[in-house]
């Protein structure tokens, strides 16, 4: 029942003009007035909803051949290695091409263990009073304060603190005596990346165990030097000189004294600390504290360290820092680092063992053929959506949403026109009936990469032969997705089609968006209609029921009077 205020008792009069047939009048205007509105309204509605949809698959299509606009998806790389020497990664745009990568040396960082210790806490410095330690890396040199009484654990704490870019840690190698080592590590391949650490004035560490051995003597009281002339003994230690002359003569015993003595110096008077000699097993032997750089120049004497020296025989060294030795394309390199980047601008090449390896840079055609896939298989479920939506069924009399916009209808016609319109000049060698090779000019269209169009209005795609133009004709399929020319627009089938889409959806004035704007525009005057026809019918029958009431009430009326005249009628009859 319709709600009309205070008009509770209508029809209560007359019985007639009652709520319900307001009601029937009031539904019958509205059948009229509202429900086509109402349906229409719905019918575009419909309409925007699927245009959305619609959109969203337009731009999937859009976004399966993106690349295509600039012919990026070209440049697109994939790498097949062969080995596993070395393992690279490419960017896009790396010519195509072969490398062959043979490492014979792979690059390390210096690392060194101290000899062990009881514990953690054991002191390092015992000589009464702070020192000054030296610490270069990589040509990075600082000094570190060693507190008198400090310990392993504290000189850990200052090699880290100076950050200079060796990696100080202690480790328990589980050994039942003195379990623990420091361990130095830089943090940087390269031969230049070695670490250097003067610390001639704490405890020996036993970092450096090497042991400089001279050629063999019969006696102390055998010549060092019998060259008829002074000569100077030098040992370099990180790039200081520390040197001393001796006379014509010397000893072996002389020599160890001299060393001992301190009078190995550099060129400010300074004494080489940490060093000590000594003759043994017929062989004079030196000991040196200090790690890093170290040589010995006895030129003219009759020591001859270098050849007599186990250089190899410091455990304490447990890796050298050496630079990374491989041949590119047979041409020998070497790089301080086992990552190599500036021999292809793009390629990264990253060596992992010795051995050799081929890279081959190539063309990434699978992204291009399954980018071709996904717009075939795009453009066909586009084909399938719209025949549904432009539809008409005879026998039902039922048509699509969009059947009569002829917007909508073209747009597969549209995108497979510009597919079949596109082509790409190629060459190819002919013989004359005289056997003569000559050159002839030929145009390649969609159907020699693949494509054709069948008779329901779908793409069919064949991949093999699409495969075989882009390997025996790269150009050419490049030319024919994405266009060559010399004003450099894109001619290209994808170039057109990417253009048509932008058409379509991109900006106020594209197809799609003409459209939808036409639709919300139905949408709001529909909506504007069907409020105005309501206030209207709903003023119109409240009036109608004030008018029924005012009626009913004289009807009523009329009846009372009737009774009393009825009575008045029967009481004279009566009297008679």
């Amino acid at each position: 029942m319709s709600d009309f205020g205070a008009l509770s008792s209508l029809g209560a009069g007359s019985g007639v003009l009652t709520y319900d047939v307001i009601d029937k009048l009031k539904n019958a205007d509205e059948a009229t007035m509202i429900t086509p509105l109402q349906t229409k309204l719905t019918n575009v509605q419909n309409k925007e909803n699927a245009l959305t949809d619609l959109t969203t698959q337009i731009s999937l299509l859009k976004t399966s051949i993106s690349d295509f606009k600039d012919g990026a998806i070209f440049q697109k790389r994939t790498l097949d290695t062969t080995g596993s020497s070395v393992t690279a990664k490419v960017e896009d745009g790396v010519a195509v091409q072969s490398i062959s990568m043979d490492v014979t040396q792979l690059a390390q960082n210096d690392i060194y263990q101290s000899n062990g210790y009881d514990s953690k806490d054991s002191k390092i410095n015992s000589t009464g009073s702070d020192q000054t330690i030296k610490l270069n890396y990589g040509g990075q040199e600082t000094e570190i304060t060693i507190k008198d009484g400090a310990t392993l654990s504290d000189l850990k704490d200052a090699i880290n603190d100076a950050d200079i870019g060796v990696v100080a840690s202690i480790i328990d190698t589980g050994s039942d005596d003195d379990p623990y080592k420091l361990v130095l590590k830089g943090n940087k391949t390269g031969a230049d990346n070695i670490i250097k650490l003067d610390y001639g004035n704490i405890d020996d560490l036993g970092f450096n165990q090497t042991v400089y051995q001279s050629a063999e003597y019969s006696a102390d009281t055998d010549k060092v030097n019998d060259s008829g002339d002074t000569q100077t003994f030098k040992i370099t230690v990180n790039g200081t000189d520390y040197s001393m002359d001796l006379a014509d003569g010397a000893t072996v015993s002389d020599m160890v004294d001299a060393i001992n003595n301190g009078e190995l110096k550099d060129s400010d008077d300074n004494s080489l600390a940490g060093v000590s000699a000594s003759f043994e097993d017929g062989h004079i032997k030196i000991h040196l504290q200090d790690i890093g750089d170290v040589s010995i120049d006895d030129t003219n004497l009759t020591t001859n360290m270098n050849d007599n020296t186990d250089f190899d025989a410091n455990d304490n060294r447990v890796q050298e820092a050496q630079n990374s030795i491989f041949k590119y394309n047979g041409v020998e390199v070497e790089r301080d680092s086992n990552e190599v980047t500036d021999l292809v601008v793009g390629l990264t090449m990253n060596l992992a063992s010795t051995g050799k390896t081929t890279i081959n840079i190539k063309q990434d055609t699978d992204s291009i053929e399954q980018s071709v896939q996904d717009f075939v298989s795009g453009y066909n479920s586009l084909v399938s959506k719209i025949q549904d939506l432009t539809k008409y069924d005879p026998d039902s009399k039922t048509t699509g949403l969009f059947q009569s916009e002829s917007a909508i209808k073209s747009i597969p016609e549209d995108i497979s026109r510009l597919l079949f319109s596109g082509f790409a000049n190629s060459t190819t060698t002919k013989t004359d009936l005289n056997g003569t090779e000559y050159t002839a000019n030929t145009l390649l269209n969609a159907s020699d990469f693949g494509f054709t169009m069948n008779r329901t209005g779908f793409l069919d795609f064949d991949s093999t032969k699409f495969k075989d133009m882009l390997e025996n004709k790269p150009d050419e399929t490049e030319q024919f997705l994405v266009g060559k020319s010399d004003d450099d627009t894109d001619n290209g089938a994808f170039g057109k089609v990417l253009d048509y889409i932008d058409s379509l959806t991109k900006g106020s004035n594209s197809t799609l968006e003409l459209l939808s704007n036409q639709y919300k525009k139905e949408e709001d005057s529909y909506e504007d209609n069907i409020k105005s026809n309501q206030e209207f019918i709903d003023q119109k029958y409240q009036i109608m029921a004030q008018q029924f009431a005012s009626y009913d009430e004289m009807i009523s009326s009329f009846n009372n009077q009737a009774v009393v005249l009825q009575q008045q009628i029967d009481a004279m009859i009566h009297s008679k």
